[in-house]
């Protein structure tokens, strides 16, 4: 399924993209967000085979997207614990946008094409994410996509020898 923009195209993310990924994951400002990361390429190349096996099964529980701008990949997309059984309504998700292409209103137009993609492929009534307290530019991301603040989740996780705080966004149908 590729999703066509104005400005951009929202395509499955492939082995092909390992190397951008991974980069991605690397920049200092993202990898504030992340719990973890892989430390190197194989350990991103493992991480990533895992996702494409799991986004190919029977009933998928993740699915990613490649933000790809003119041909380069500027971020991505993913949806995660997609349910099928007794809470089927709901899922989480996550993005990323690459340093080179931040502040340019990327994020958030990808963000809504991906939403809506998603309700309507799950038949989902609930998408929810998480952001750190002082990831001001998340924030706004997740604002302009129609995502509502829901509360803060005080020392939700335990990172670099102090605990940190995560805002609770969703956007419901």
């Amino acid at each position: 399924m590729i999703i066509k923009s104005k400005n951009f195209i929202l395509r499955p993310i492939r082995m092909a993209d390992l190397e951008e990924y991974f980069e991605c994951q690397q920049d200092a400002e993202a990898r504030k967000m992340f719990m973890s990361v892989p430390k190197n390429l194989a350990e991103a190349k493992k991480d990533l085979q895992k996702d494409l096996k799991e986004m190919h099964a029977k009933k998928p529980t993740r699915e990613g997207f490649v933000i790809e701008v003119n041909g380069k990949f500027a971020g991505y997309i993913w949806f995660d614990e997609i349910s099928y059984g007794f809470a089927k309504h709901k899922a989480s998700f996550g993005y990323v946008v690459h340093k080179d292409f931040r502040g340019q209103g990327l994020g958030s137009r990808a963000l809504k094409l991906m939403t809506d993609y998603a309700f309507k492929k799950y038949k989902l009534k609930r998408m929810y994410t998480y952001t750190r307290t002082f990831n001001k530019a998340s924030a706004r991301i997740l604002e302009k996509a129609g995502f509502k603040l829901e509360g803060i989740l005080r020392k939700n996780k335990w990172k670099g020898g102090k605990y940190l705080d995560d805002m609770v966004w969703a956007k419901v149908k």
